[in-house]
């Protein structure tokens, strides 16, 4: 259970395992079911996911992500350069969620520099999270915002909204496959060590969490050869 213990959801964990050389694999419906029968109950294991929720909800009782999303286009549509990441400008957004609070943060990651956005936001609705999206959209230059990728979450259902006033393209991941949006599940688990599940954000100011962001966006990479994210945006940029 290393993998929950470093905030890594069952998608991801089972994901890594699939593309790694490890001789066994599992599926993340076999470690949610060991969370949630007697050991992992003994074990809290629960509380590493990201709801944190003690009971799990049945499979089948949650809503079809295409009844609540409109124009939703799935990920298999999106166009092989954005898989490889072979440009700058397409991003992955993600919510991630503190304890006993309503108040999040939006999270966006641009997937070849890493560049990251966190916005405050007083809950995971799709209009705050809309809001959040644009504010991520007037912080960078219309030419590296192009396209972005969801979960199937309802905090996305606002994307066309954001579609039509930034003319860029949507897409979302297969239900229950975060891993699909590797890049933003990444800049998560670098944001709990600056915040942790335990967090209360009421105590932290926009210019706490714009420090936070700006200390991850200037941390060199190994994957950008020991460059940062800022740095890489701005040799694009100029």
């Amino acid at each position: 259970m290393e993998g929950l213990k470093k905030e890594w959801s069952p998608d991801v964990i089972a994901g890594k395992l699939k593309s790694s050389s490890e001789p066994q694999t599992i599926s993340h419906e076999s470690i949610y079911r060991y969370i949630y029968d007697r050991n992992g109950r003994y074990e809290k294991l629960y509380q590493y996911l990201r709801q944190a929720k003690p009971k799990r909800h049945k499979l089948y009782s949650r809503k079809k992500c295409k009844l609540c999303i409109p124009e939703r286009k799935s990920i298999h549509l999106r166009p092989i350069y954005i898989n490889e990441r072979k440009r700058y400008g397409d991003w992955e957004s993600d919510s991630v969620i503190f304890s006993k609070q309503k108040t999040i943060l939006s999270v966006q990651s641009e997937r070849k520099s890493k560049l990251i956005r966190m916005h405050k936001a007083n809950n995971k609705s799709a209009e705050e999270t809309k809001n959040a999206l644009i504010k991520t959209a007037e912080s960078i230059p219309k030419e590296i915002f192009l396209t972005i990728t969801f979960d199937n979450g309802t905090e996305g259902a606002k994307h066309t909204e954001i579609k039509r006033e930034y003319e860029i393209d949507t897409y979302f991941c297969d239900p229950f496959s975060s891993w699909q949006k590797g890049g933003v599940e990444n800049a998560n688990k670098l944001i709990r060590y600056y915040l942790p599940r335990n967090t209360d954000l009421s105590k932290l100011t926009d210019r706490d969490i714009y420090e936070i962001q700006e200390k991850l966006n200037n941390r060199p990479r190994k994957c950008l050869g020991y460059l940062s994210p800022n740095e890489i945006i701005y040799k694009v940029v100029h």
